[in-house]
């Protein structure tokens, strides 16, 4: 038996494997949206930024940089998107600490 036998009719029809993968395709879209949502909330944290040391500073400055840098060149096409939103969002916190990290070098 297969799982695409959605009528258990012992035979699999064309469109049963069609909706069957695309079962499979949303499920798996879903899955990495999860994902991308994860990420962000794992990497969002807030920093203790006066903590650290201007060295560190200034490296995570670096990276941060060039994390913006990155996410420039993934700007979604349509700007009245969910996609877009979450983008902008993206750039929003990464300017934030940018922000935050280059005065207390300032300092």
């Amino acid at each position: 038996m297969s799982i695409f036998d959605f009528n258990r009719d012992g035979e699999v029809s064309s469109s049963e494997q069609a909706f069957g993968l695309g079962a499979i395709l949303a499920a798996l879209s879903e899955t990495e949206a999860e994902v991308k949502i994860t990420i962000k909330a794992s990497t969002g944290g807030d920093e203790d930024y006066e903590s650290m040391d201007r060295d560190e500073l200034e490296s995570l400055l670096e990276e941060l940089q060039e994390q913006r840098e990155d996410l420039e060149d993934e700007e979604p096409d349509d700007p009245c998107s969910d996609a877009y939103d979450e983008w902008e969002e993206r750039c929003e916190d990464l300017d934030e600490k940018i922000e935050e990290i280059e005065e207390l070098l300032d300092d």
